[in-house]
């Protein structure tokens, strides 16, 4: 029976993603760009940066939700194992005689990962949770009239819903999930980004409680991925389905494995816990009030530039260790740029611009 009801679940799902391929086709170009930005990339090369430099809190938490929130999904989607509608359709019973629907692939498509809940939905809700709780704060510090606020708050809730909308469609019109993973993930990721605004010891956490906390992140995923294994799980199943289904062989990455999000996204934590610490930053946060404006947009301009030169390097995944590897590294010298190196070199070109004037 519940067979039964997943199936039809599963049925409906593929449904509308067919629906929405036929009669959606000229928003194709916006629900590959709501996908491309929907993904953890963005935040950390361009909401980061921006968000840590005009305000530094906003910009921790935003790294913290959206960290622990894909270790969550990573864990929820090893327990779920949820489908993917792009191989579902082509391995499923439930059509028997009849012909199953014809899914349209694209390069986004090929996720080698189990489908639920949705990891692009998850994560852009919380991140973007973040971003509104973020301004309604600032705009709370000043002296605006009660209308303005409300007005204010009614605009950007509406336009994380419409966010969230849009990325939803996108995921289920490329054909990655169904319907009912993205609600899952947009829910997951809002429970907790508000779970982050009641938590205060992240700002202030030393360096070794950033070790810390990497190391059991990792070593969790790694015994709960290892208990199961004994117990006759294998949590690398839909491997070989994406590598079968998707019709193109070079549309599966290896950096959309399980692992390499784990990797990427505990190298950003730690990388992150190394920039707040790091003796370059020290005096020269400028997400700090006492920091001026100028001095703040020549730190946001850097590290953007910088991330976007650090982008540019890719690894051969032949190797898997070493791909693993230097994916952490990468990600960790994200935040890392961000945090202690751009701010170091604006200081030292504009020394002047890195304190209030008087």
């Amino acid at each position: 029976a519940q067979t039964d009801s997943m199936d039809l679940l599963h049925s409906a799902g593929v449904n509308l993603t067919a629906h929405l391929q036929a009669h959606y086709r000229g928003y194709e170009g916006l629900f590959n760009l709501a996908s491309s930005v929907a993904d953890l990339h963005t935040p950390f090369f361009v909401f980061f940066p921006v968000w840590f430099h005009l305000r530094r809190e906003a910009g921790i938490k935003l790294i913290w939700v959206a960290v622990i929130g894909d270790w969550l999904n990573l864990v929820l989607k090893w327990v779920l194992f949820g489908e993917r509608p792009y191989w579902w359709v082509h391995e499923t019973q439930f059509y028997g005689s009849e012909p199953a629907p014809v899914l349209r692939q694209f390069p986004i498509t090929c996720e080698t990962g189990p489908g639920s809940p949705s990891g692009h939905a998850m994560g852009s809700a919380g991140v973007w949770y973040v971003m509104v709780m973020a301004v309604l704060s600032v705009a709370s510090e000043r002296d605006h009239s009660a209308l303005f606020n409300r007005a204010l708050r009614v605009a950007l809730w509406t336009a994380l819903c419409a966010v969230e909308l849009i990325v939803c469609m996108s995921r289920v019109y490329v054909a990655a999930h169904f319907p009912h993973q993205v609600v899952t993930g947009v829910i997951s990721g809002m429970i907790v980004a508000e779970a982050f605004s009641r938590v205060q010891w992240i700002y202030s956490a030393s360096l070794k409680r950033y070790l810390l906390t990497t190391l059991f992140l990792l070593v969790f995923a790694l015994g709960f991925y290892l208990l199961l294994r004994v117990l006759g799980v294998d949590l690398l199943w839909t491997l070989e389905k994406a590598k079968r289904w998707c019709v193109r062989a070079e549309w599966v990455h290896m950096d959309t494995t399980p692992f390499a999000s784990l990797l990427r996204n505990l190298g950003t934590l730690f990388g992150l816990g190394l920039g707040l610490h790091s003796p370059l930053s020290s005096g020269s946060h400028s997400g700090k009030r006492g920091h001026s404006a100028p001095f703040r947009l020549g730190c946001i301009t850097a590290s953007l530039l910088l991330l976007q030169l650090l982008d540019l390097v890719h690894f051969s995944s032949e190797r898997e260790l070493l791909f693993y590897l230097l994916s952490f590294c990468k990600s960790a010298a994200v935040p890392l740029i961000t945090v202690a190196l751009a701010p170091c070199v604006i200081s030292r070109l504009c020394p002047r611009q890195g304190k209030r004037q008087k």
